[in-house]
């Protein structure tokens, strides 16, 4: 088996660029540790099974630099993202820094907290939650997060609160000189009975270089609900390494749905972990990439206990060179009996430069299960393409109507409204553009 190498110097250069401050911070102990875990994990690369298919040299060809400061943006660039229902339940991060004047945590109800990770650093449930439910071995993304990071987002849910409005986590990443890293963290922990929508955000503000390293840690107690949506659309320069984990206790519900948009390679690894029976839990996700965009998704759902349903549609449209990577691991244990568990991926390929690689997997130790998986790759069918054409439609047009239907089941679930036709703009945007470049080229 092949060992990854050694910590590139870029990172190493950035980790001693760090290493001063450590004394200083909030979070020393933490950072000592990580930075111990960190020398001695090495950096992936193609010889490793698990990224073999994935181009790192966005990240090692880069010399990237901390980005010490947020910097200052005028108010329009940063409201126009913010969503309504969010009028008083909103954290924003520039940079990976906490923006106190762009946030707003008044309006929550009672026994729901939220703010800045540095302001709660005394809390219990910080000291026995943060850093603790990251288990990604081997990986050198998750130690770094935990060397850099200085603030993040941080939300407590006591025993039966109800967030009365969803939460919104903003994270912008600005112009810069010289291309930067920032490093979003999120704890989240929701007690018995608890229930909250979460809408995390990321957004490129312009087409600059800089790689962000988001790491969330998220407990859903017993009874707990929660409705997870991750929006990446960061600067199409960008590096987006994501490591989203959740567990699940009894009787609980976390359904997740992520859309990538954004980035130059993004690498998502949602991980969700049954810790008792009766949950029921979502991964669902959509990427739409074009141009020389790769977008890799390596997901986990964990089963552990008996009782449960997982579902995960994760679907992809690939215009361009782009390159689309999925690798979908189902784990049913040995005591976890009457699992229902789905799993779906659907690639629709719009152009014969793009590229897909899809790996499901099943690994199924207990012998009461009912689980299905299987990945397609396919292009439009020519059959429906003819029929819009025979009701007037132009061929590029009928294209963009069946793309724009294909994309759009897997974000029917979600619940905000604002959200929701946030993400049909997107995804109509996407298609009319890919549609208009067509016909430029045809004409």
């Amino acid at each position: 088996m092949a060992l990854p190498s050694k910590v590139e110097p870029s990172i190493l250069h950035q980790l001693a660029e760090v290493a001063p401050e450590n004394g200083q911070t909030k979070w020393k102990e933490l950072h000592e540790k990580n930075s111990a875990r960190l020398n001695e994990t090495g950096f992936p690369h193609k010889k490793i099974e698990e990224w073999r298919f994935t181009d790192l040299r966005p990240i090692t060809r880069t010399n990237f630099v901390r980005m010490n400061e947020a910097g200052t943006l005028p108010a329009i660039d940063i409201e126009k993202y913010f969503i309504p229902e969010s009028d008083r339940s909103r954290l924003v991060f520039i940079n990976g820094k906490f923006h106190e004047k762009y946030s707003s945590i008044g309006g929550l109800g009672k026994g729901v907290t939220v703010g800045n990770l540095s302001d709660h650093s005394d809390e219990e449930v910080v000291r026995e939650y943060l850093d603790k439910l990251v288990n990604y071995d081997g990986d050198v993304f998750v130690p770094y997060n935990g060397v850099m990071f200085e603030d993040g987002a941080y939300i407590h849910l006591e025993k039966g609160a109800k967030a009365e409005a969803p939460i919104q986590v903003l994270n912008i990443y600005t112009d810069a000189k010289n291309p930067y890293v920032a490093t979003p963290r999120m704890l989240v922990v929701a007690e018995e009975e608890s229930d909250v929508t979460i809408i995390e955000d990321h957004i490129g503000l312009s087409e600059n270089t800089y790689m962000t390293i988001p790491v969330s840690e998220v407990k859903v107690k017993q009874g707990a609900h929660i409705h997870h949506v991750r929006i990446q659309r960061d600067s199409r320069e960008a590096v987006h390494v994501a490591r989203p984990i959740t567990y699940v206790e009894k009787n609980s519900e976390y359904h997740s749905y992520t859309i990538t948009l954004g980035a130059k390679l993004s690498r998502n690894e949602p991980r969700v972990i049954q810790e008792d029976e009766e949950v029921d839990f979502t991964v669902d996700g959509l990427v739409l990439i074009d141009g020389e965009q790769i977008a890799d998704t390596h997901s986990v759902m964990d089963h552990r206990f008996s009782h449960a349903e997982s579902h995960q549609l994760h679907k992809v449209v690939v215009n361009g060179k782009a390159h689309s990577i999925f690798n979908g691991k189902i784990f049913v244990r040995r005591d976890a009996q009457k699992i229902d568990s789905f799993q779906e991926n659907r690639n629709l390929l719009l152009s014969l430069d793009g590229l897909v690689n899809a790996k499901p997997q099943l690994e199924i130790f207990a012998d009461d299960v009912l689980c299905s998986h299987g990945a397609t790759v396919g292009q439009l069918d020519p059959e429906e393409v003819f029929y819009l054409q025979s009701r007037g439609m132009t061929e590029e047009k009928a294209k963009e109507v069946l793309t724009y239907a294909f994309a759009l089941e897997t974000i029917e679930n979600v619940k905000v409204d604002s959200v929701h036709k946030l993400l049909i703009d997107e995804v109509y945007r996407y298609t009319k553009a890919n549609s208009e470049e067509k016909e430029q080229v045809t004409s």
